[in-house]
């Protein structure tokens, strides 16, 4: 049997002391959680200004879109191959514990590269390796840290916690790719890494603020291997979760892969530099930050299903009018509705797989849903191919409209998925 310790749920305590009000911020007057959101800024931060110095870096390197694929993948292999054991190893172990030694390893990778950055060392191949170095740290952080939010703050406040989390990070795809943006063009490369080694230092140093006692425990009184497979029996078995999961992944594949695109559209489309390309970024970020505080605004609302199948069609459509456009106003504006529309999906699928999950399997549940991520490989490897051969617009176009036609389908043949 397995023995499982629990904290006292602050969030619980919340909800009883607010009784029937509501404020967008409310899971924000828990302590440990606020210290886990602003650690979670930083850590956006660091991750954004990297995906847009690196591609930069990878880009005026080889000038091969197919280059850009090669260091996507190197982070996404891992991400698919471990994400499993993440999980239920977050389930076995304290938390807090479990993010502080993975991100001090993020911190020294990144302090590596930089160093090889500064000296003029790095070459592909480092950044290929780093990238799945970065990819298997990525793949235990990632689901203890969606566990670790409702154990801080409790199903009562998961909604609020989880939008006001993507709103930590669509703040970062704002500002951050803009500053990137300047600072490469005023200290240039191994600068922008330099702020970006800092801000994963500063990680660490929140993560240690919150106390690591109390934490739930899944004892390992059965073989890891055992406790992954029941995750996967549990998904089997529940519809919802593993449509959910589907639905999840679909968008990871066809559509997302419109991110490591754009240094080539910025180059060869929009006829621009690093300046236009962190505008572009931070386009994506502002739509995003709308959807992600609209839905911490609206709180535990009804028919979450119904507006993350509309929020995903519509961010399909504006992928297809992004690639149909040749000038940066209104890819501007396109970028908005795009950012706008995948913020909602993630944020609320998110949140419907959390608010369907047991609490002993979140762990578990979660790594699964962030495995889709590692699955991006298989839309960002076929995708570079084809702008390679055939230009990014016309490969962009596919994704949207595949996207598109996935989720009308979804919405049709799937009602229940509506209702939820």
């Amino acid at each position: 049997m397995n023995e499982y310790l629990a904290r006292p749920n602050q969030g619980q305590e919340l909800s009883r002391q607010r009784k029937n009000w509501f404020t967008p911020l409310s899971s924000l007057q828990i302590r440990d959680f606020r210290w886990l959101w602003f650690g979670y800024f930083l850590f956006f931060h660091g991750m954004q200004s990297q995906m847009v110095a690196g591609g930069w870096l990878v880009y005026t390197m080889t000038s091969s879109p197919l280059a850009l694929g090669l260091v996507a993948a190197g982070w996404g292999v891992p991400m698919l191959m471990l994400s499993l054991f993440g999980g239920a190893i977050a389930d076995r172990r304290q938390k807090r514990n479990l993010l502080l030694v993975m991100q001090v390893g993020i911190f020294l990778t990144s302090l590596i590269i930089t160093a090889l950055i500064q000296t003029n060392l790095i070459t592909l191949w480092h950044l290929v390796v780093s990238s799945m170095i970065f990819g298997t740290f990525f793949a235990f952080i990632m689901p203890a840290r969606q566990a670790f939010i409702v154990e801080l703050v409790g199903k009562e406040e998961i909604t609020n916690a989880i939008a006001l989390s993507s709103v930590a990070m669509n703040i970062c795809r704002i500002g951050s790719p803009a500053l990137a943006g300047l600072l490469l063009k005023l200290i240039g490369i191994p600068g922008v890494y330099w702020m970006i080694s800092a801000s994963y230092l500063i990680v660490i140093l929140t993560t240690l603020m919150i106390p690591p006692g109390g934490t739930m425990i899944l004892r390992p009184s059965v073989p890891l291997m055992e406790d992954v497979l029941e995750g996967l029996r549990y998904v089997r078995g529940n519809a919802t979760i593993f449509i959910l999961l589907i639905v999840a992944f679909v968008p990871i594949v066809v559509a997302m892969p419109y991110q490591m695109l754009m240094p080539v559209f910025v180059k060869t489309v929009f006829k621009a530099g690093e300046t236009s390309l962190g505008i572009l970024m931070s386009a994506v970020g502002i739509g995003a930050l709308s959807g992600s505080s609209l839905i911490a605004a609206l709180g535990n609302f009804h028919r979450k299903g119904m507006l993350m199948l509309l929020s995903g069609m519509i961010f399909g459509v504006f992928l297809i009018f992004f690639g149909l456009t040749n000038s940066m106003t209104p890819a501007f504006i396109y970028l908005l509705f795009v950012g706008g529309g995948n913020s909602l999906y993630i944020t609320l699928t998110n949140t419907l797989l959390m608010n369907n999950t047991p609490q002993e399997l979140m762990g578990r549940v979660m790594s699964i849903f962030m495995m889709t991520f590692g699955l991006m490989p298989l839309g960002v490897l076929p995708a570079s191919a084809l702008a390679e051969f055939f230009g990014a617009p016309p490969t962009v176009i596919v994704g949207g409209a595949l996207l598109f036609l996935f989720l009308l389908i979804v919405s049709i043949m799937k009602p229940g998925i509506r209702r939820l």
